[in-house]
């Protein structure tokens, strides 16, 4: 095969009119040989119109590596930059300031003012607002600052402010234990006194709820080689209440429980309800305690009313042990049960 001349191919290699496949049979080589001689004399086929590539030849040591051709893109025209907007300053938040009859007061003073109505004894509030009495003398100088108008007046404030996460906990607290109190247990179960299978049967004779009842029990005493039962008609109930007049349980009919579908439980008896459990003789309904709910309400209640009555008094001397602050109404909360913390309560409070 004659040798093809460098000049035809590479012409024709380098217009890129032709597709390898084409020159090969054009100039009776092979494709691979065309590939190597366009590495080695560095051919460069022409793109179309809008794109153009370029090969690029890498060797390490004596190995060839296959040419990698990149495709780069027609320039694309460059569009305006968007024009800058200026950002308005959001308008920041004023603070919280303290009423106009609460002015007057040293930063000191605020400071005591507000630990004390977030709970802090007044020795504690002293110290932490920056006073440097200890001792008897700090405890005096604590209720001395404790008793002045404005001071207690900021007190009362901070307070206030302070007791507004604890007074949506106490309200419901109040509710679910009043509404435990006056619910009705016979909403959780019953048990029913119902009339006997005699009770309405044709002449106080055993009655069937269907014929096919009926049917089974007669092919079974057949099978048996006994008489056949006794027939007292059809469309025996379980919850119709006993015939006064049945001879066979004199009107008393017989025990049934029965057991709601807790999952419709509503109004005061949903409080109530505390759960099933699966025992060996059966399906046992919880409830919680009216007794201890009782208790407890009276106990809140108390509480409730001595934290109304525990704001400082111009003029008395105070007590330190007098005041309930809200750490220990919410650990007395939690001591009778009924915190948020307690998973029980807040399930219950959630589903609601």
């Amino acid at each position: 095969m004659s040798k093809p001349e460098d000049s035809g191919l590479e012409r024709d290699y380098c217009a890129g009119l032709l597709s390898n496949r084409k020159l090969a049979e054009k100039y009776g080589i092979s494709e691979g040989a065309i590939r190597k001689r366009a590495i080695k004399n560095n051919w460069v086929r022409a793109e179309k119109s809008g794109t153009q590539k370029s090969t690029q030849v890498r060797k390490t040591g004596t190995q060839k590596k296959a040419v990698r051709t990149t495709e780069e893109k027609a320039p694309r025209v460059k569009k305006n930059p968007p024009v800058a907007v200026e950002e308005i300053p959001e308008k920041s938040e004023e603070k919280n300031s303290l009423p106009p009859e609460l002015s007057g007061l040293s930063q000191q003073q605020l400071i005591f003012a507000e630990h004390a109505g977030t709970g802090k004894t007044r020795v504690e509030a002293y110290r932490l607002a920056g006073y440097i009495c200890t001792g008897n003398t700090a405890y005096a100088a604590a209720s001395q600052l404790y008793r002045n108008i404005k001071v207690a007046k900021a007190v009362r404030y901070f307070r206030d402010k302070h007791q507004q996460r604890y007074s949506a906990e106490i309200d419901e607290v109040i509710h679910q234990l009043v509404s435990i109190t006056r619910a009705d247990p016979n909403d959780l179960s019953q048990h029913r006194r119902v009339n006997c299978r005699y009770c309405w049967g044709e002449h106080h004779l055993f009655q069937w709820r269907d014929i096919a009842e009926f049917d089974k029990a007669s092919a079974a005493a057949a099978k048996d080689g006994k008489k056949e039962p006794e027939y007292g008609g059809l469309g025996f109930l379980d919850t119709t209440d006993p015939n006064p007049d049945c001879p066979k349980c004199s009107g008393e009919g017989s025990g049934h429980v029965f057991i709601p579908d807790t999952r419709d439980l509503d109004g005061d008896a949903r409080w109530l309800y505390g759960g099933v459990k699966q025992t060996k003789f059966g399906i046992e309904v919880q409830s919680l305690s009216q007794e201890a709910a009782r208790r407890d309400l009276i106990r809140l209640l108390e509480i409730r009313a001595s934290r109304k009555n525990g704001d400082p008094v111009v003029g008395d001397e105070p007590h330190e042990d007098a005041d309930l602050t809200d750490e220990q109404l919410h650990e007395a909360l939690e001591e009778l049960g009924y915190g948020r913390r307690k998973n029980q309560l807040e399930e219950k409070l959630d589903d609601s």
